[in-house]
């Protein structure tokens, strides 16, 4: 007998041998048992997960006739073929006139579709059952669909047809509808790990649970890879395999080399990953999956710097967790995120472009200049209690700091410290990143501001606080008239960054309804509005009521495909330059002497 490879020496027989699709086999099994057999049947889901070897499988079943098991007391009937009988053996070596397997890539026309036509009116030859196989049912034509209608929907009651596609979106809803729908789903690693066990126990071969795990890593969840990568490797490197043969053998590079790469990412050594990288390219080894690896391990990081206790969640061999949870202590999610992120889009321009080892060396510089976050609840956070210092001690912290340097705070409205922080994360709003110098804190110390003092307006008359210069009383009605010089009175954080450049109006209530951008509505406080409110009181010389309206400056397109199709031409340039002339952000820019870095 001539030689049978892994994958199909070790192909499953029965319901019970099938590794991962326990969905699948469960309920095959109870029609089976309760004669509940459907006419049509669509196997979906990726490669190698088992949808050709369950379709072989049922087609056994639904025609043995010896399907009985023996036990102790009684004989049981059950799901199972025998595979001893003659039906399942001419299914198995597939010279079974009754079960006709069907290429649908290469018997894709319509005239094949006719000719199954004819033929499923046909009694079987010795089965029970005929069963029709169509494998990549996906890639018939629209007008064999068309013609397979009719049939699938009410076939002869001795036929079963068993329809096995990749690509579940390119089947017509009009055939998918007349099938029972099983989805295969990849396999979980744990289990292709125990099957490839079983399968290097009984073959004599020696590879521990790491070798297998590297090998169960390359399959990405299909065990027909897994097996016929260990078909390569036995063939290649012999029944004794390591983890620097498999490495060697798949391109992945040496360990102790893949160790040095991730270590110079972490530590910051740019000489030594590019050296690294340098030998690894010497080597032979495959860059693509040698990225591919490192997305995987800080993959891994990520989820232990997460929370240290996810060890169930982690791809890498079990005996790396030690060294992994210490590593992963030493970095914070949000840097391993941005590592990640920055690899997966060199993976995809090595994939358009091409030049692996210049992308990757790229991307290594990049990685180099990543400095850790800040988030902006923390550097509030230390602003306050730098001001409080100041309050304790009694230090002046307002006098002589011009006023764009006046902070956007103010304790006398909580509200407002949550809401700036709500609306200054800016990469969430408009997809660009800021980066504060380090010394902000000393800064901070430096200029020796208050911010309740700041935003509050003082009744202490030595204070300086915004007012108009005396004059007679005017009205309401002439407001326009005099609302540049109001405007001039305001701090700077209300009259250029808070207000829009409008005339306010009075209303029939005599309330002065004042426009303000949508955006800057909530960072306005009860402090704030109390300034407003004094400077225009001091103006009309009697009690005046404002409110806060929303008004944008920018009419909206009145075709939003035109304006996606405008905004997808911007370029990062563009995009950048944006960003730093958005008010909202440049208050942000100005505040805490902040950079744009880049937008996404």
């Amino acid at each position: 007998m001539s030689y049978e490879v892994l994958a199909q020496k070790w192909r499953p027989q029965n319901f019970s041998d099938v590794v991962g699709q326990e969905h699948v086999t469960t309920t095959l099994k109870n029609q089976i048992l309760s004669g509940r057999i459907g006419h049509a049947y669509l196997f979906w889901g990726p490669r190698g997960t088992g949808k050709t070897t369950v379709a072989r499988i049922l087609a056994k079943a639904v025609n043995c006739p010896n399907r009985i098991q023996e036990t102790e007391f009684d004989a049981i009937t059950t799901a199972e073929p025998c595979n001893q009988c003659e039906f399942c053996n001419d299914i198995s070596q597939d010279r079974s006139f009754d079960v006709i397997e069907m290429d649908a890539a290469s018997n894709r026309g319509i005239d094949t579709i006719r000719d199954l036509r004819e033929n499923v009116k046909l009694s079987p030859a010795a089965c029970p059952y005929k069963i029709y196989i169509i494998d990549e049912a996906h890639m018939l034509s629209p007008e064999a669909f068309n013609a397979l209608l009719k049939t699938l929907e009410e076939p002869p009651p001795h036929v079963i047809f068993i329809m096995a596609t990749t690509e579940h979106a390119k089947i017509p809803k009009t055939i998918s509808s007349r099938c029972q729908d099983f989805d295969f789903r990849h396999l979980e690693d744990q289990k292709i790990i125990e099957r490839l066990q079983l399968i290097v126990k009984e073959e004599e071969v020696s590879a521990d649970s790491d070798v297998l795990t590297l090998i169960t890593r390359q399959s990405e969840g299909c065990l027909r890879d897994a097996e016929n990568l260990l078909e390569r490797l036995i063939a290649s490197a012999g029944k004794n395999l390591t983890i620097e043969t498999v490495q060697q053998t798949i391109g992945l590079g040496s360990s102790v080399l893949l160790r040095d790469l991730t270590t110079a990412i972490i530590e910051r050594h740019l000489a030594k990953g590019l050296r690294t990288l340098n030998d690894l390219t010497k080597q032979g080894t495959d860059l693509s999956k040698c990225l591919d690896h490192l997305i995987g391990y800080f993959r891994d990081l990520r989820l232990l710097a997460i929370d240290n206790n996810l060890d169930e969640l982690v791809q890498s061999p079990k005996s790396d967790l030690p060294e992994l949870k210490q590593k992963a202590g030493q970095m914070s999610v949000s840097r391993l995120s941005r590592i990640i992120r920055i690899l997966m889009h060199t993976g995809r321009d090595i994939k358009q472009y091409g030049y692996p080892q210049l992308q990757l060396e790229a991307a290594f510089i990049q990685l180099n200049s990543l400095e850790e976050g800040v988030h902006l609840e923390e550097i509030v956070s230390k602003l306050s209690a730098l001001e409080q210092k100041f309050d304790a001690a009694g230090i002046p912290t307002t006098e002589g700091l011009p006023p764009q340097q006046q902070p956007l705070f103010s304790h006398d409205n909580p509200t407002n410290t949550q809401a700036t922080s709500a609306h200054l994360p800016f990469p969430a709003k408009h997809g660009t990143s800021i980066s504060a110098p380090p010394d902000l804190a000393k800064k901070a110390a430096t200029t020796e501001y208050n911010e309740q003092t700041a935003m509050s307006p003082s009744p202490d008359p030595n204070e300086s606080s915004p007012s108009l210069t005396p004059h007679p009383a005017r009205s309401l009605a002439e407001l326009p008239s005099f609302w540049d010089e109001i405007k001039s009175k305001l701090p700077m954080r209300l009259s250029h960054g808070l207000l829009v450049g409008s005339v306010p109006t009075v209303n029939a209530a005599g309330v002065v309804e004042i426009p303000c951008s949508p955006s800057y509505l909530s960072l306005i406080g009860d402090s704030e509005k109390k300034i407003i409110v004094d400077i225009l009181t001091q103006a009309v010389d009697k009690p005046v009521k404002i409110e806060l309206v929303p008004f944008d400056a920018v009419p909206e397109p009145t075709a939003s495909e035109n304006v996606r199709q405008k905004t997808d031409r911007k370029t990062p340039r563009m995009r950048k330059i944006e960003a730093q002339d958005d008010p909202q952000l440049k208050t942000a820019l100005e505040l805490f002497d902040a950079t744009v870095l880049e937008t996404q």
